[in-house]
């Protein structure tokens, strides 16, 4: 009646400890402080996640910067640009966030990560406000 299912835990949760600024356009953002990475499919060195078997990931990512500044970026897959985040605090006196989620259909071997959008006026605040996370469904 049951079928057996095999269950294979790939998720990943890390953040960002160092503060931002001015990447270049299409930097790769590096989450350095990893959390949980179950599959061991992040890779906290290089910023990108790499799928260990096919099928569909889901991936959000937040971004918090300073009052007057801005960070833009953008999940890729396979350097095809996916979905984008637009955190930006210019003209407002309070501290900005945004947030996005996509939901992708991988093969084993292929790369997911977040970079930069454009290069001039980046900020991102560390101290693990920042956030990238996903997991295989």
């Amino acid at each position: 009646m049951f079928q057996h299912l095999l269950f294979v835990g790939i998720v990943f949760q890390s953040s960002l400890t160092k503060t931002l600024q001015n990447l270049r356009n299409q930097e790769t953002v590096i989450y350095d402080k990893v959390w949980l990475n179950e599959g061991k499919a992040y890779d906290e060195r290089t910023g990108k996640f790499t799928a260990t078997i096919d099928g569909v990931y889901a991936f959000s990512w937040t971004t918090f910067s300073f009052p007057g500044k801005y960070f833009v970026t953008e999940i890729v897959h396979n350097g095809k640009v996916m979905a984008y985040n637009q955190c930006d605090g210019r003209g407002q006196s309070g501290w900005p966030s945004s947030s996005n989620q996509v939901f992708l259909k991988m093969k084993k071997g292929d790369k997911a990560w977040i970079r930069a959008k454009s290069n001039d006026g980046q900020f991102a605040y560390g101290a693990n406000w920042c956030s990238f996370s996903g997991y295989k469904f």
